[in-house]
Protein backbone atom coordinates (compact mmCIF):
# COMPACT_ATOMS: atom_id res chain seq x y z
CA UNK A 1 0.00 0.00 0.00
CA UNK A 2 1.95 3.07 -1.47
CA UNK A 3 2.20 5.83 1.70
CA UNK A 4 1.16 9.71 0.90
CA UNK A 5 4.09 11.67 2.30
CA UNK A 6 1.89 14.64 1.64
CA UNK A 7 -0.76 13.21 4.66
CA UNK A 8 2.02 12.46 6.91
CA UNK A 9 3.53 16.09 6.21
CA UNK A 10 0.35 17.74 6.67
CA UNK A 11 -0.63 15.69 10.28
CA UNK A 12 2.92 16.67 11.85
CA UNK A 13 4.05 20.71 12.49
CA UNK A 14 6.14 20.09 9.03
CA UNK A 15 9.61 21.11 11.22
CA UNK A 16 12.70 19.07 11.01
CA UNK A 17 12.03 18.07 14.69
CA UNK A 18 9.26 16.23 13.07
CA UNK A 19 11.50 13.56 11.21
CA UNK A 20 11.49 10.77 13.48
CA UNK A 21 8.02 10.65 14.10
CA UNK A 22 7.61 10.26 9.93
CA UNK A 23 9.84 7.64 10.04
CA UNK A 24 7.83 5.77 12.88
CA UNK A 25 4.73 6.24 11.60
CA UNK A 26 6.29 4.80 7.47
CA UNK A 27 8.02 2.26 9.80
CA UNK A 28 4.66 1.43 11.73
CA UNK A 29 2.23 1.29 8.00
CA UNK A 30 4.83 -0.72 6.03
CA UNK A 31 7.13 -2.67 8.34
CA UNK A 32 10.26 -0.94 7.52
CA UNK A 33 11.41 2.43 5.36
CA UNK A 34 11.81 2.09 2.02
CA UNK A 35 14.88 4.03 0.10
CA UNK A 36 12.38 5.91 -2.22
CA UNK A 37 10.52 7.65 0.94
CA UNK A 38 14.13 8.46 2.31
CA UNK A 39 14.63 10.00 -1.02
CA UNK A 40 11.50 11.49 -1.28
CA UNK A 41 11.48 12.86 2.59
CA UNK A 42 15.12 14.26 1.72
CA UNK A 43 13.37 16.12 -0.94
CA UNK A 44 10.36 17.70 0.96
CA UNK A 45 12.22 18.37 3.87
CA UNK A 46 15.51 19.92 2.52
CA UNK A 47 17.76 16.94 4.51
CA UNK A 48 20.03 15.40 2.55
CA UNK A 49 19.14 11.75 1.62
CA UNK A 50 22.69 10.81 3.60
CA UNK A 51 21.54 12.50 6.70
CA UNK A 52 18.42 10.93 6.66
CA UNK A 53 20.24 7.74 6.07
CA UNK A 54 22.47 8.35 8.96
CA UNK A 55 19.60 9.05 10.90
CA UNK A 56 18.02 5.75 9.79
CA UNK A 57 21.33 3.92 10.73
CA UNK A 58 22.35 4.84 13.77
CA UNK A 59 18.36 3.74 15.24
CA UNK A 60 18.80 -0.38 15.93
CA UNK A 61 14.98 -0.16 15.92
CA UNK A 62 14.43 1.62 12.22
CA UNK A 63 14.69 -1.18 9.14
CA UNK A 64 15.49 -0.60 5.72
CA UNK A 65 14.09 -3.72 4.72
CA UNK A 66 11.00 -5.78 3.91
CA UNK A 67 10.35 -7.98 7.67
CA UNK A 68 8.76 -11.30 7.21
CA UNK A 69 5.06 -11.74 8.14
CA UNK A 70 6.41 -12.56 11.71
CA UNK A 71 9.01 -10.96 14.01
CA UNK A 72 10.89 -13.37 16.28
CA UNK A 73 13.28 -11.44 18.43
CA UNK A 74 15.60 -13.23 20.48
CA UNK A 75 17.08 -11.78 23.85
CA UNK A 76 20.72 -11.16 24.09
CA UNK A 77 20.80 -10.06 27.51
CA UNK A 78 23.17 -11.12 30.05
CA UNK A 79 20.45 -13.85 32.08
CA UNK A 80 19.33 -14.83 28.47
CA UNK A 81 22.99 -15.01 26.95
CA UNK A 82 23.87 -16.99 29.87
CA UNK A 83 21.06 -19.52 29.81
CA UNK A 84 21.34 -20.43 26.04
CA UNK A 85 19.93 -17.90 24.09
CA UNK A 86 23.05 -18.16 21.31
CA UNK A 87 21.76 -21.79 20.77
CA UNK A 88 18.05 -20.74 20.01
CA UNK A 89 19.32 -18.21 17.71
CA UNK A 90 20.82 -20.62 15.89
CA UNK A 91 18.44 -23.16 15.82
CA UNK A 92 16.09 -20.24 14.48
CA UNK A 93 18.37 -19.57 11.98
CA UNK A 94 19.04 -23.33 11.06
CA UNK A 95 15.31 -23.69 10.64
CA UNK A 96 14.49 -20.75 8.27
CA UNK A 97 17.54 -21.44 6.41
CA UNK A 98 18.73 -18.43 7.11
CA UNK A 99 22.14 -16.65 5.20
CA UNK A 100 23.20 -13.02 5.57
CA UNK A 101 19.50 -12.02 5.75
CA UNK A 102 17.75 -11.48 8.76
CA UNK A 103 14.22 -12.16 7.07
CA UNK A 104 13.20 -16.17 5.56
CA UNK A 105 13.79 -16.25 1.70
CA UNK A 106 9.88 -16.83 1.84
CA UNK A 107 9.37 -13.94 4.07
CA UNK A 108 7.90 -16.23 6.59
CA UNK A 109 9.65 -14.82 9.79
CA UNK A 110 12.60 -12.22 10.40
CA UNK A 111 14.57 -13.19 13.57
CA UNK A 112 16.51 -9.94 15.13
CA UNK A 113 18.87 -9.79 18.46
CA UNK A 114 17.71 -7.63 21.27
CA UNK A 115 19.77 -6.85 24.38
CA UNK A 116 17.34 -7.51 27.76
CA UNK A 117 13.69 -7.27 27.31
CA UNK A 118 13.55 -7.15 31.40
CA UNK A 119 11.79 -10.68 32.02
CA UNK A 120 15.31 -11.71 32.88
CA UNK A 121 13.69 -14.40 35.49
CA UNK A 122 11.80 -16.36 32.09
CA UNK A 123 15.11 -16.42 30.24
CA UNK A 124 16.12 -17.68 28.09
CA UNK A 125 13.00 -15.80 25.86
CA UNK A 126 11.90 -15.06 22.53
CA UNK A 127 9.28 -12.38 21.58
CA UNK A 128 7.21 -13.56 19.02
CA UNK A 129 4.80 -11.38 17.64
CA UNK A 130 4.76 -9.24 20.14
CA UNK A 131 4.35 -12.46 22.60
CA UNK A 132 7.48 -13.56 25.12
CA UNK A 133 8.16 -17.11 25.18
CA UNK A 134 10.00 -18.02 28.02
CA UNK A 135 12.25 -20.78 29.58
CA UNK A 136 12.92 -22.12 26.28
CA UNK A 137 15.13 -24.71 25.36
CA UNK A 138 16.59 -24.76 21.37
CA UNK A 139 14.54 -28.14 20.65
CA UNK A 140 11.33 -25.91 21.46
CA UNK A 141 12.43 -23.35 17.92
CA UNK A 142 10.58 -26.25 15.65
CA UNK A 143 7.29 -26.07 17.41
CA UNK A 144 6.99 -22.28 17.75
CA UNK A 145 7.91 -22.33 14.30
CA UNK A 146 5.05 -24.63 13.35
CA UNK A 147 2.37 -23.15 15.88
CA UNK A 148 3.27 -19.95 13.44
CA UNK A 149 2.79 -21.71 10.10
CA UNK A 150 -0.43 -23.36 11.54
CA UNK A 151 -1.89 -20.07 12.66
CA UNK A 152 -1.43 -18.59 8.88
CA UNK A 153 -3.07 -21.68 7.43
CA UNK A 154 -6.51 -20.66 6.54
CA UNK A 155 -9.43 -22.23 7.66
CA UNK A 156 -10.71 -25.34 6.05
Amino acid sequence: MPLDLEDLWNQLDQSDSQIINILNLVQEKLGYIPQSFLQELAHRSGISESQLCGLVSFFKSFRTQPTGKHRISVCYGTACYARGAPLIHDRLIGELKLDESDTSADGFATVEQVYCIGACSRAPLLVVDHEIKGKLKSYQVPLILQELRDQDEPEK
